[in-house]
């Protein structure tokens, strides 16, 4: 009897062992899934699902605020907007068909916006890559107007540039991002985000249209780029 006690927990150990393996296997497999390998970001299928939550924990956030009086939160509630944002890198491809630089620098930059785009961010900001092998972000930012999230995409791209003209000179003036924004709020439905998210995409493909005719016209006034 006292062998077969010890076989059997030997087994039960056993196995223990091995569904504690194949969780974790299947944990980085979710991970895998759900990451960027390249810049770190998640990557989500359902952002639009994942910025009603964000929006919603921010809201009950600020109600439970003993600050506010119940009357300002009415006030709040009322005029308060979030915003998302999509982000496009401008020069990647030129960058990856360069005979001088390639797709190693252009994988080198990307992650240098990632950086950028994560690292100034709010705590209930969120910066996603939008695809593994694209150069595109998605980002939301809870309790910001359109206006100041256009601010903070700004300052953000003075210091990619900064970068750029540091760590990669032979790039500087030909590698950027451009971007648009749109406000949404808790009465917004997942499709309803959806099409901001898409009407953020067509503004940023008008800023970035007129960004190429300002350097087209820069060159041929003989400014530098």
């Amino acid at each position: 009897m006292h062998y077969l006690l010890v076989a059997s927990l030997l087994v039960i150990l056993i196995l223990s062992f091995v569904v504690y393996q194949q969780h974790g296997k299947i944990e980085n497999l979710k991970n895998d899934l759900s990451h960027d390998p390249l810049t770190g970001l998640k990557i989500m299928r359902n952002f639009e699902k994942k910025c009603l939550t964000v929006m919603s924990h921010v809201e009950k956030k600020r109600e439970m605020s003993a600050l506010a009086s119940e009357e300002e939160h009415v006030s709040r509630r009322r005029k308060h907007s979030h915003s998302v944002a999509f982000v496009d890198m401008d020069g990647l491809q030129w960058t990856n068909n360069h005979p001088e630089f390639g797709y190693v620098i252009g994988d080198r930059i990307l992650v240098a916006l990632a950086n950028i785009l994560n690292r100034w961010r709010r705590s209930d900001d969120l910066v996603v890559r939008r695809s593994k092998g694209g150069d595109e972000f998605l980002l939301l930012f809870p309790e910001s107007s359109k206006t100041e999230s256009e601010r903070v995409l700004l300052e953000n791209r003075k210091r990619f540039e900064k970068v750029i003209e540091t760590r990669f000179p032979g790039l500087a003036g030909k590698v950027s991002f451009s971007f648009g924004v749109r406000e949404i709020d808790l009465s917004f439905t997942e499709t309803q985000i959806a099409e901001a998210f898409e009407n953020a995409s067509k503004d940023m493909h008008d800023w970035k249209d007129l960004r190429k005719m300002d350097r087209k016209v820069s060159c041929l006034s003989g400014e530098e780029l």
